[in-house]
């Protein structure tokens, strides 16, 4: 091959490096800056928010009696806990809660008492299911019939105004917590719940999203219907009852309550028959 020829094409692989380079160079800087200024978004609006009344973004009403339905005993602190701490803080509501399972062992049954009253809600005012038809494996759906019927009997003894629990994909994805959705959904499609009664589910993220603390505050923020939003000093709480669930305290949940947006931030969406039937539409589809 002519020398000229080489020399050439040894140029302009050079010269195609040395842009490529540069491109990777300002595209990197461009992603930096891009990140600081949405973390300097996201601080703004955080330390804006705290600082205003969030009862315009909270469940309407509000609810003067709400019940919380969990799969096991710590879900309420690991998912719930900045909405359960905005209510009970602001005295408005009665709160209610129902756990499916003792999760696995009886132990956790003082451990959820414990939480309770760490949160603030009541002994009286927590109960605590053991049946053989709902079993603690994530590999189990539970009848939707059972679960319903459950939930109807607390809704009815408390005349609870206000049903929350997980959206169907349960923040984790776990079949004890869609199964809780699914459960309420039959007896809105069947129109058991009394008109009283209104059905919120804690909206599920992506892992991205899940781990980034204030960071998912705009994208949450611009989607949600309904929001809790808790200070880092009333964070402190959420990690004192989730403390109080000894048996669980292992190192990757002490990282999940110090990095998970939901010791944060609640986004809840209020579901209707509506909602339901073109969701099973769609799923249909």
């Amino acid at each position: 091959m002519d020398v000229s020829i080489v020399s050439s094409l040894t140029n302009y692989f050079n010269m195609l490096f040395d842009e490529t380079v540069w491109y990777l160079k300002e595209v990197a800087w461009q992603l930096v800056i891009a990140g600081v200024a949405y973390f300097c978004v996201c601080i703004f609006l955080y330390t804006l928010l705290l600082n205003v009344s969030h009862k315009a973004w909270q469940l309407p009403g509000p609810p003067a009696r709400i019940l919380l339905v969990i799969a096991h005993p710590d879900d309420e602190v690991m998912f719930f806990g900045p909405m359960l701490h905005c209510m009970i803080e602001q005295k408005n509501s009665e709160v209610y809660l129902l756990c499916l399972t003792i999760g696995g062992a009886k132990r956790r049954k003082e451990e959820l008492w414990a939480s309770a009253k760490i949160l603030g809600i009541p002994e009286a005012n927590v109960t605590i299911l053991m049946s053989t038809q709902l079993p603690d494996d994530p590999k189990v759906q539970w009848p939707e019939n059972v679960v319903g019927e459950t939930i109807l009997q607390h809704v009815e003894s408390y005349r609870i105004n206000a049903v929350v629990t997980f959206d169907k994909r349960g923040v984790s994805g776990h079949k004890n917590h869609t199964s809780i959705f699914y459960g309420v959904a039959s007896l809105c499609m069947e129109n058991k719940l009394p008109s009283y009664c209104k059905m919120y589910v804690l909206e599920s993220v992506n892992i991205l999203r899940k781990y980034t603390l204030m960071l998912d505050l705009p994208i949450s923020l611009l989607f949600a219907s309904h929001w809790y939003l808790l200070s880092f000093k009333q964070r402190k709480t959420i990690h004192m009852a989730m403390m109080a669930h000894k048996s669980q305290y292992v190192w990757f949940r002490k990282l999940y309550i110090r990095f998970s947006r939901y010791t944060l931030l609640n986004t809840l969406q209020e579901i209707s028959t509506l909602d339901l039937e073109l969701d099973v539409e769609f799923d249909d589809g």
